[in-house]
């Protein structure tokens, strides 16, 4: 008895289609699995901690109210305060506006205390020797 057992192509692709499914199908079994245990401990964390959680999510509201009323108060501030940052502003502007207009003045004043320095300078020059040698006389009439 001689039996002949032919494979085609399309048999040989299907047959790997098949194995490829079932392994795609193991694969998506195994991370249904692991997905199913990080629930567990999921629960289990939410289980232990319901005190907490349930506190927090009742003290939710009273802070989001508070946030909105501080946000609101801020705004108020800010409103009032930016007409005082424009006032500052405006009058920093017109001071220095002024004080680019006063640089002639101030430069003249500068060139008389300059001068006034040089002239103070000259005066305790030529009247300090007269004064270093009265100094000199005077130590040598107390040595004697």
């Amino acid at each position: 008895m001689d039996t002949i057992i032919t494979f085609t192509l399309k048999d040989l692709l299907l047959c790997g289609v098949y194995l490829a499914l079932i392994a795609m199908i193991i694969y998506i079994i195994k991370i249904l699995m692991k997905l199913h245990s990080s629930m567990k401990h999921i629960n289990a964390i939410v289980e232990d901690n319901r005190k907490e959680i349930d506190q927090i999510l009742a003290e939710a509201p009273g802070i989001s109210q508070n946030a909105n009323k501080i946000s609101e108060e801020l705004a108020h501030d800010i409103a009032r305060f930016r007409g005082t940052v424009d006032n500052i502003a405006d009058t920093t502007e017109s001071v220095t506006e002024v004080v680019k207009d006063n640089t002639s003045v101030v430069d003249g004043l500068t060139s008389v205390f300059h001068t006034a320095s040089i002239a103070k300078g000259a005066y305790d020059k030529f009247f300090s020797k007269g004064s270093e040698e009265q100094d000199i006389e005077q130590e040598e009439e107390q040595s004697n």
